[in-house]
């Protein structure tokens, strides 16, 4: 019996030794913790080791692309993983697959990878990122690309908010189409809109056009190479996808109380964007014209416009608007329905690193809550599953819809169990040794 026990023993202490060692020294072991709020859905790990990945997308062989600040990386089906792109000068920030190629954003330009070849090009230059929302958004569709260029300013004035007029000091928001100023100047020194720093504007002052213009998105045509501008009035897109009847879906973010021309009481929105509309940047926000009740400015003080002769006196209504602004980040669509509605949108809240659904009506609602210490960088739904990567703590989920008991938490705490138990059955073996 006494042998039994010391075979017993040997085994139970070999296993604990094995446990911790993996627990506190092997890096690899996934420090994974989320919280289901659907217990229709399901969430896994598809991949690990992806710190400070910015975006991923997928090819029809299922090779999975990571892109990083400068460098991406592919994820064979085989598992293989290598850099396939790396340049120190780069500065990645979104990526989409189609047809052997990869189209990614950096800095002023958007680049074509052709993965068969190993070509890298530039396909659009000049873009005007410089400013306060310098990251373009792009997905592809059929045989377009669309990009994202966001506002240089918080509301179209460049103000002491605007840090980077220490490297670009003549930079201002460019227009893409002809717009007329009504000379509203702001602060001390009477600083105009779409005019560079401590520049007043003038009463019926015309802005050229200029493409690409801040505040818009653009369409590339894959085939022909040519671009135009395809809506405009858009202050910053933080996440682009598309619905089941081709319809462009963006979230946007809402002007706030900072610079110039401080807008207090605007909110994040989401809306389905239009080919050839004005979305109302800089003197309407969610459909509502600035000098509504709803916005304020300095000391409660109504605002003003600061354009002329606006090119739609009742701009597109956004399709959700958010509770808070400067929050909403990337969003995918459930075109096909697979894991909610036909058509529900997922899009994440950075302040609260949640998750939500909406579905066209209604509240949003909670799905996937993250720990403070994730940061979601983007989703994208492929094969009837949202991914999700965290590009903070460096994972890929898969969510899907299936079946879970209750609310599913994945992290440490069940190994501690473990080792409690463990430890508890050594004192009683050993108890049971000396009596």
């Amino acid at each position: 019996m006494k042998k039994l026990l010391k075979i017993l023993l040997t085994v139970v202490i070999i296993s604990v030794s094995v446990f911790i060692v993996r627990f506190y020294f092997d890096k690899t072991h996934p420090e994974v913790r989320f919280e289901i709020k659907d217990n229709s859905l399901t969430c896994s790990l598809k991949y690990s080791g992806l710190k400070d990945s910015v975006d991923f997308t997928k090819d029809e062989k299922d090779n999975y692309y990571i892109a990083y600040k400068n460098r991406i990386q592919i994820i064979e089906n085989n598992g293989r993983s290598y850099d396939i792109l790396k340049d120190l000068s780069l500065d990645i920030h979104s990526i989409d697959y189609f047809k052997n190629s990869i189209y990614y954003s950096s800095g002023d330009k958007i680049y074509c990878y052709n993965v068969n070849q190993g070509k890298n090009k530039v396909i659009i230059n000049n873009i005007p990122n410089y400013g306060d929302y310098g990251k373009s958004v792009l997905r592809v569709k059929g045989d377009y690309i669309y990009i994202s260029i966001g506002a240089a300013t918080n509301s179209a004035v460049v103000g002491d908010d605007n840090q980077w007029i220490k490297d670009n000091f003549y930079a201002h928001d460019m227009t893409p189409e002809d717009i007329t100023l009504r000379g509203i100047n702001f602060g001390k020194y009477k600083r105009g809109a779409f005019q560079s720093y401590n520049t007043k504007s003038l009463k019926g002052q015309i802005v050229p056009q200029h493409f690409p213009g801040n505040a818009s998105i653009i369409i590339y045509n894959i085939k022909n190479g040519s671009s135009e501008t395809f809506a405009w009035g858009i202050r910053n897109v933080e996440g682009m996808d598309f619905n089941s009847s081709n319809g462009l879906i963006c979230d946007i973010g809402g002007m706030e109380n900072r610079g110039s021309r401080p807008v207090i009481g605007d909110t994040d929105y989401i809306y389905e964007i239009k080919k050839g509309m004005w979305y109302g940047w800089p003197d309407y926000s969610g459909g509502d014209p600035v000098t509504s009740p709803k916005f304020k400015s300095v000391k409660g003080s109504p605002l003003q416009f600061i354009l002329d002769n606006h090119p739609n006196t009742n701009p597109p209504a956004p399709i959700y608007q958010h509770k808070t602004v400067g929050t909403l980040g990337t969003l995918a669509v459930d075109a096909d329905g697979d894991l909610k509605s036909k058509d529900c949108i997922f899009f994440y809240d950075r302040s609260d690193n949640m998750i939500y659904s909406f579905s066209g009506a209604g509240l949003p609602l909670a799905e996937i809550k993250f720990e403070n210490t994730s940061k979601i960088s983007s989703m994208k739904i492929f094969d009837k599953s949202l991914f999700t990567l965290d590009g903070k703590k460096g994972y890929l989920y898969s969510i899907k819809r299936g079946r879970i008991n209750m609310t599913q938490i994945v992290d440490k705490r069940i190994y501690l169990y473990s080792l409690l138990t463990a430890v508890l059955g050594i004192v009683l073996i050993l108890k049971n040794q000396n009596s």
